[in-house]
């Protein structure tokens, strides 16, 4: 419980001061309205005849903007693991009572509520004006907490990636690939439905199709029970990334030993 309170401490503070520094979330901001006005615009040209049958611009805006509302909430924040690798601040922060990794979790937590609370208004306001209308207000409510659980499972990649840099020395290939692989498998810009059956085979076996698809498609139709099912296949990947996390710490902290800090 002590610790619980650290942590919930950390990501207090996090959030506070991801708050007051305004121009990150302020560029995602901007750079989320281009993606809708752009998207909006080329779905309006080809939705009809884009095999989507019952799908429509206003949905397939809804859809995007749910995909990016999750995507852009999640900070770049394996650079800040590397950083603190490579200037060996890892070494010196493992003395404090909390532990490395998790309290850095909750400061990536943290980072990430305050960017989904003000690109989720964002996303709300360009939303409604560009596509005339609002989705079913029960999908919205079903996509706020599968938000939360999809930020958590790419959180906990991004962390991964960070840890990775005790072997690989650079995390950008990794990040790279890994964010190549969420737009593909995530169906980030297009619903994953357009697919060939054997890449939506794939994706479902990789976290990306629950952490972006599974979000985005609430405003394609609206279905309790496999917003239900996504919900559980979201909480199960972060037990399995979790757990990850947890060895490739331990492993981390042996490098350290062996190094010498």
């Amino acid at each position: 419980m002590r610790d619980a309170a650290k942590y919930i401490a950390v990501l207090r503070l996090s959030a506070r001061e991801t708050f007051r520094a305004r121009g990150e979330v302020f560029a995602r901001s901007v750079f989320m309205v281009i993606l809708l006005v752009v998207f909006s615009r080329l779905w309006a040209a080809v939705g009809e005849g884009a095999g989507l049958a019952g799908i429509g611009p206003a949905q397939f805006l809804w859809y995007l903007a749910l995909t990016e509302w999750v995507t852009l909430g999640i900070p770049l924040f394996y650079l800040s693991i590397e950083e603190d690798v490579r200037r060996g601040d890892v070494a010196y922060r493992l003395a404090r009572p909390v532990s490395y990794v998790w309290s850095k979790l909750a400061e990536g937590l943290g980072q990430v509520l305050v960017r989904l609370v003000v690109l989720g208004i964002v996303a709300l306001a360009v939303g409604r004006y560009l596509a005339g209308s609002w989705p079913d207000p029960r999908a919205l409510l079903c996509a706020l907490p599968l938000g939360v659980l999809a930020c958590v499972v790419l959180l906990l990649i991004q962390v991964l990636i960070g840890l990775s840099v005790f072997w690989l020395h650079d995390g950008a290939p990794a990040f790279w690939m890994i964010q190549k692989f969420q737009f593909v498998f995530g169906g980030l810009f297009w619903p994953l439905d357009i697919y060939p059956g054997w890449m939506q085979s794939i994706a479902a076996w990789t976290p990306f199709s629950a952490a972006v698809y599974g979000v985005g498609r609430n405003a394609l139709r609206y279905e309790p029970e496999v917003a239900l099912r996504t919900a559980m296949i979201l909480v199960l990947w972060i037990g399995i990334l979790g757990a990850l996390v947890a060895w490739a710490y331990r492993r981390s902290l042996r490098v350290v030993e062996v190094g010498g800090g």
